[in-house]
């Protein structure tokens, strides 16, 4: 019996020190979305500024086997922006997406994200980057969107944005040194009792 208690109680210090946990919020691979420039119908999103492209898998599809993605600056010489249509609350946040150049050979191009109108990071990417995983940890006082805002002058070829995650992450603080020490403790007496009692 002795020995279950210890085990239980070793086990349950031990989830008691695990790293912080993540739930994921909001996720977009963009390829429930129709291909099609000047994109405006997204399921996800609003076009908040100049206009954007689906584009990927036969169309225009300048990174193979990635399904749609969005180019951020579409067909019209006006460099776009996506905002999330959902809103999410005050929390500790991580987002993760993947971004990568035009492929076109145009100059470098600048996509701003920010959360309720905050910036949170600026990428300028070259055309001939790759598409790449990003990631960025943030925490929100207040409710807000998601944005992902391309700020240099439209040529129609902007940058590739794909794989949105958004997940909630919980930062609760794993029990100090001194607190496994007194635990520790703790079980060395209830061992000791348990040998006088025999």
């Amino acid at each position: 019996m002795f020995k279950k208690l210890v085990l239980s109680a070793a086990f349950a210090a031990m989830a008691a020190a695990a790293p912080a946990s993540a739930s994921v919020v909001f996720s977009d691979n963009f390829n429930g979305e129709s291909q099609g420039l000047n994109y405006t119908a997204f399921a996800n999103w609003t076009v908040t500024q100049g206009t954007v492209d689906v584009i990927g898998t036969g169309f225009y599809d300048f990174y193979p086997g990635n399904g749609n993605y969005v180019d951020m600056d579409g067909s019209t010489g006006a460099s776009g922006g996506i905002t999330t249509i959902s809103s999410f609350g005050p929390a500790n946040y991580s987002l993760t997406f993947d971004l990568g150049g035009s492929q076109r050979g145009d100059p470098a191009n600048t996509v701003v994200v920010s959360f309720n109108n905050v910036i949170l990071q600026t990428y300028t990417l070259n055309s001939s980057d790759p598409l790449a995983s990003e990631s960025i940890s943030f925490t929100a006082l207040g409710a807000g969107s998601l944005s992902f805002t391309q700020t240099n002058p439209g040529d129609n070829q902007g940058l590739i944005l794909d794989n949105v995650v958004l997940s909630t992450v919980d930062t609760t603080p794993a029990p100090e040194p001194m607190t496994l020490s007194l635990f520790g403790a703790g079980l060395a007496a209830m061992g000791l009792r348990r040998r006088k009692k025999a």
